[in-house]
């Protein structure tokens, strides 16, 4: 039989294929979940009463994300006509990610 990636890609049957593509579905559901709730913890005063000019938890979390490409990814799962299904946690991220900024800030920074 045919050797290499090509045989292990036609060894899979479809059930292989459907089985993966739920095992992946959970996966970025799961990821997705786990970002909301990390972004989702209220401001402690007491921890952000830092140096001024100190970038709170949040900032650092938005920080990290931004490194890690989780905003690229976002940004993706928002766009892509494919990736409807992810669309309302998107929306809450991005909604947490923005929640200590004003509109107005926001608006301004549009223009």
């Amino acid at each position: 039989g045919p050797g290499g990636a090509a045989g292990a890609l036609t060894a899979a049957s479809p059930q292989d294929w459907e089985q993966r593509q739920e095992e992946d579905t959970l996966l970025i559901e799961r990821i997705l979940l786990l970002v909301r709730n990390v972004l989702h913890v209220p401001p402690d005063p007491a921890e952000e009463q830092g140096v001024d000019g100190d970038a709170s938890v949040h900032d650092r979390v938005l920080w990290a994300l931004h490194i890690s490409g989780m905003d690229d990814l976002l940004k993706f799962l928002a766009s892509a006509q494919s990736e409807q299904q992810w669309a309302l946690h998107v929306l809450e991220i991005i909604s947490l990610m923005f929640r200590d900024q004003s509109p107005e800030q926001l608006a301004a920074l549009g223009q």
